[in-house]
């Protein structure tokens, strides 16, 4: 009787490759994984768009790059206007994007049922219409330095996000951007009120959600005839992360938050509750050290 040994492993082998090497589905789009690009060479330049995302694993981190035919096409779109890689998703419940990435397109995540978390990308610029909209379970969002644009409707109707950070580079809101979202918490490092294309929402947002700024901006936000000046409540804050207000985010300001949490020094819950969780704990303190590390931005 032959051993079933080599089958066995044959098909292990065949297995492998079919998750790993890039199958051809059209004139530029691949299939590698479980993700499908366009690959195309513009103006000198190799770049990629994912265009679907094809598998069911929970935590899912897009590749930085795809290779195919001796070519290494970075992946700078997440969707375009063809295509909403994970709209409708049933699975996913957290994606992080490639620093590479410069744009999530149009519905890119629409209705994304178990999306909780998403990591932008180090070099997200633009995050389109509907992008995340309709995504009940969506509760973090982690915005890099770069984005400047986030589109209409963007992450209307997430029902469970209630605190968002918005970069200083973010220059332009889309009407509706939180529309139905019941946001708590809006933290704004920009010093200048980023341009409003149209009410940020139809629901309670201004009268439910506190706008932090920081310290003497709070006028260039209550500017009459601006969408931000129809937030009720405004409040100034430091720099995030300088809690011992010495200037600087330092080693110094994790050496405070330790010390309040063991009962060694005593700080103000609205300086040192960082994410505005109603709590000073161990979350803030993982705030500073990302601020320190250069994962999110003061």
């Amino acid at each position: 009787m032959k051993s079933a040994r080599p089958i066995i492993l044959t098909r292990v082998i065949a297995l492998v490759l079919a998750l790993t090497v890039c199958v051809q589905v059209g004139a530029v789009r691949y299939q590698c994984g479980d993700f499908v690009y366009d690959c195309n060479y513009v103006m000198g330049h190799c770049e990629a768009t994912l265009m679907r995302y094809a598998g069911t694993d929970t935590d899912v981190t897009i590749p930085e790059t795809v290779e195919y035919q001796g070519n290494t096409y970075p992946i700078i779109y997440i969707g375009d206007e063809f295509s909403s890689p994970f709209a409708l998703n049933a699975t996913v419940r957290s994606v992080s994007l490639p620093a590479n990435a410069q744009q999530v397109g149009t519905e890119a995540f629409f209705g994304c049922q178990q999306l909780r978390s998403v990591d932008l990308g180090a070099g997200l610029t633009d995050i389109g219409a509907y992008a995340f909209a309709d995504c009940p379970q969506l509760e973090q969002v982690t915005i890099r330095p770069k984005l400047t644009a986030i589109g209409a409707y963007a992450f209307a109707r997430c029902t469970s996000l209630s605190t968002l950070t918005l970069g200083r580079t973010v220059q332009r809101i889309g009407a509706y951007a939180f529309d139905g979202t019941p946001l708590t918490s809006l933290i704004v490092l920009r010093t200048e009120p980023a341009l409003c294309d149209g009410p940020l929402s139809s629901t309670n947002l201004y009268s439910n959600c506190t706008l932090y700024v920081h310290i003497g901006c709070r006028g260039a936000f209550m500017t009459t005839g601006s969408e931000w000046s129809r937030f009720e409540n405004i409040i100034e804050q430091p720099e995030p992360g300088d809690l011992n207000q010495d200037g600087a985010t330092d080693i110094s300001d994790v050496n405070l938050l330790i010390n309040v949490l063991l009962g060694r020094e005593y700080l103000e819950q609205s300086v040192g509750d960082l994410d505005h969780n109603g709590t000073i704990d161990i979350a803030d303190i993982n705030i500073v050290l990302n601020l320190l590390l250069g994962r999110i931005e003061n």
